[in-house]
């Protein structure tokens, strides 16, 4: 007849971890705040991309270049997209009454990293169709004053400075995405 297990179980408690409770509604507390945080900002930023390129707007508007006005809303309508898209992807979702801390804290971090992932469709790809057009105008323009070569010449600068930018925020958020990826695992890990 075996000996009963229960001493080998003994021996096993001393490397057992538990997860703080009131740690892990800590993490998630500050976690939420960073997130409110940053879509606040992103809101203000919208919101001066607003008015900035209304004021644009009307001004080509005012004098005649109809090309470059109908850019600028085109941007405005660009920028409504992305802050729409932040809403639905990267807003933090309130916790369930019967959801656990921790799985609640998976849950968002597991948001916020396919929000991040996503980055170059939902957020760069509106933004660069808006700054797409209002270049495409502006060579319009400068091709009827001078020709395409002066035209060429006077935009590739911006266009290439806007191009780093676009891959700068894009690395930004895919290293950001990477570490709530180990995040996620580690919380995995605990199972």
């Amino acid at each position: 007849m075996s000996q009963f297990p229960i001493p080998d179980w003994a021996s096993d408690s001393d490397e057992a971890h538990f997860s703080d409770p009131a740690t892990i509604k800590s993490r998630a507390a500050k976690f939420e705040r960073t997130i409110k945080r940053r879509n606040l900002i992103e809101y203000a930023a919208g919101a001066l991309c607003f008015a900035g390129f209304g004021a644009l707007t009307w001004k080509a508007a005012q004098e005649g270049e109809f090309v470059i006005a109908n850019a600028y809303a085109f941007c405005i309508a660009c920028v409504a997209v992305v802050l729409w898209q932040l809403a639905a992807r990267g807003s933090y979702e309130p916790q369930r009454p019967e959801e656990s801390c921790l799985a609640h804290l998976r849950e968002q971090y597991q948001r916020q990293y396919e929000a991040l992932r996503g980055v170059p469709q939902w957020y760069l790809g509106p933004i660069a169709l808006g700054i797409t057009a209002v270049y495409t105008a502006m060579m319009i323009k400068f091709t009827e004053v001078g020709g395409l070569a002066k035209a060429l010449e006077g935009t590739w600068v911006p266009i290439a400075g806007t191009a780093a930018f676009f891959a700068f925020v894009w690395w930004l958020n895919w290293t950001a995405a990477r570490g709530l990826k180990k995040r996620i695992e580690q919380i995995d890990a605990l199972d």
